[in-house]
């Protein structure tokens, strides 16, 4: 057909854009009446023997055939090289743009542009020290999980992941030991022997939220990377869950008789942390961090209740110290029950400015230690574990006043 012909011989660059579109709208017209006649069999160009399409179609593909047809005056050598040249220009940045489009679409597999995931988990890991301080607690969690994707997985260029890949990791963790790495003597290059072995005895392996963890923070540093560096990542979909990975257990409340036990041996010690902490996250339901860093001038009288404002930060001697607040929600004010006014706590603490829990600030690293104190603390009053739980369990025994 005359009109397959014309689009063939269609091609950029080939017209300025001096007669292009007018060159285009001609020959279309002519050799669509030829496409006519010829299958009416009737008119001028209904004879097929002859071929009235050809001299339109090469009109199509030359700047000065185009002319002829247009009745415009021809362009002499000089011209016609210059009209040419900018045609071939225009040509070659419309390729240029086409292979630019392909790679945003994502290269080829075996043509991947990123840098390996080792070095963008540590330019993320250093982003990470940067922001929150080198004694960040997820600094060491970022880096275990580092090390366990590439040691399961491989390090590849981060665009080469694939759903795939994570599905596999969430697949292998599974299968891996609860607490493996903090064995004394853990090889990580054996780490895919020992889920291998954990899975033929059928094992236990890590727990559901654990690998969502581990699965969430491999993920959103590769998409980050991938983002980074203008790169297409391949990690459309989260991985599922295998079924063998432990559900989310739901917090028990520990027993009265034995929190009982624990608060009765922290008045004991004659320590104050050791006796109003348990209190104070019974009747609050506020963690351990949050409760360690409480200030005296943070207790305020506000709506005939007393309450605790929580900051943010902490300027002590011209030293900035972050509290560790898990979230914003975190640092709003909580009231605290009468109990606390009724022991003369409250009074106490309103004696002056200052930590209320004093001697556990003077460590490096207050939450912990007073983790750790409250850890011997259990031990100490010989609860039962199964029903007394952990000293973070005690946010699900909260009351209201």
């Amino acid at each position: 057909m005359p009109i397959l012909l014309g689009l063939g011989a269609l091609k950029p660059g080939a017209l300025s854009p001096a007669v292009q579109d007018k060159a285009i709208a001609a020959v279309f017209d002519a050799l669509g009446e030829i496409g006519r006649q010829r299958a009416a069999s009737a008119g001028a160009f209904a004879c097929e023997d002859i071929r009235f399409e050809k001299p339109f179609v090469e009109a199509l593909r030359s700047e000065n055939g185009a002319r002829d047809l247009l009745g415009m005056p021809r362009l002499g050598g000089t011209a016609i090289d210059r009209v040419e040249q900018t045609m071939s220009a225009m040509a070659e940045r419309l390729n240029g743009l086409e292979q630019n489009l392909l790679s945003r679409i994502g290269p080829a597999p075996g043509e991947w542009r990123g840098p390996l995931f080792s070095e963008a988990a540590d330019k993320a890991i250093a982003a990470k020290v940067e922001t929150h301080g080198a004694d960040c607690a997820d600094i060491s969690s970022l880096r275990l999980r580092r090390d366990i994707f590439i040691a399961l997985i491989g390090d590849r260029p981060i665009d080469s992941y694939a759903n795939d890949d994570l599905q596999r990791f969430a697949n292998r963790l599974s299968w891996m030991p609860a607490k493996l790495t903090k064995q004394p003597g853990f090889d990580i290059a054996k780490l895919d022997e020992i889920i291998d072995a954990n899975k033929v005895r059928k094992g236990a392996g890590l727990a559901e939220s654990t690998i969502q963890s581990y699965v969430g923070r491999i993920r959103t540093m590769i998409v980050r990377a991938c983002n980074d560096k203008r790169l297409q990542h391949g990690l459309t979909d989260v991985p599922t869950i295998p079924v063998n990975a432990a559900p989310p257990m739901p917090r028990l409340a520990p027993d009265k008789t034995e929190i009982g036990k624990v608060v009765a041996a922290g008045i004991a010690t004659g320590i104050l942390s050791d006796a109003m902490l348990p209190p104070l996250a019974i009747l609050t339901g506020r963690r351990i961090g949050l409760l360690t860093f409480l200030r005296r001038e943070q207790i305020l009288r506000y709506n005939n209740a007393w309450c605790v404002f929580p900051v943010g930060t902490q300027n002590v001697d011209g030293v900035v110290t972050r509290v560790p607040a898990k979230s914003a929600a975190s640092l709003r004010y909580y009231v605290l029950n009468d109990f606390f006014a009724r022991c003369g706590f409250i009074a106490w603490a309103k004696k002056a400015d200052g930590p209320v829990f004093e001697h556990l600030m003077k460590a490096s690293d207050p939450a912990d230690a007073a983790q750790k104190r409250m850890g011997r603390l259990y031990r100490k009053a010989e609860v039962d574990p199964a029903i007394a739980g952990t000293f973070h369990g005690l946010r699900s025994a909260k009351f209201s006043p």
